[in-house]
């Protein structure tokens, strides 16, 4: 494994731990300025901020839990689950998560999962 990989693999730890706390930390420490996340959906931090802040006003208890992650080069490839416990202990919503990465922040996100049970995120 590569220092790079080994780098992007820590930013992957710190990209879980920030989701599931803090959602400014999470845009800014995490993500380039000029993030692209899906495609353009979602452009730059304050965009990704709002989103989010949104996901969690829809459900603040969310959780996401990383299954396991994958490196190789610039990229990391996230298998999770978003889990809510408002929802139940049996609700979670599977996902896959490219993150492409550029010194040390993720400057690409694209995130496959069912949206349309995505808490705040219908219609995404």
């Amino acid at each position: 494994m590569t220092t790079e990989e080994e780098r992007n693999l820590e930013l992957a730890k710190l990209w879980e731990e920030l989701y599931n706390s803090d959602t400014v930390r999470f845009a800014h420490e995490c993500y380039t300025s000029a993030c692209d996340v899906n495609g353009g959906l979602i452009r730059g931090h304050e965009q990704l901020i709002q989103v989010v802040q949104g996901v969690v006003a829809a459900a603040p208890k969310r959780k996401m839990r990383v299954e396991r992650c994958h490196a190789s080069g610039s990229v990391v490839i996230v298998e999770a689950v978003l889990l809510d416990a408002d929802q139940g202990p049996d609700w979670n919503i599977p996902f896959c998560a490219v993150l492409t990465c550029r010194d040390g922040k993720v400057a690409s996100d694209r995130t496959y999962a069912d949206f349309t049970n995505w808490p705040g995120l219908a219609g995404f």
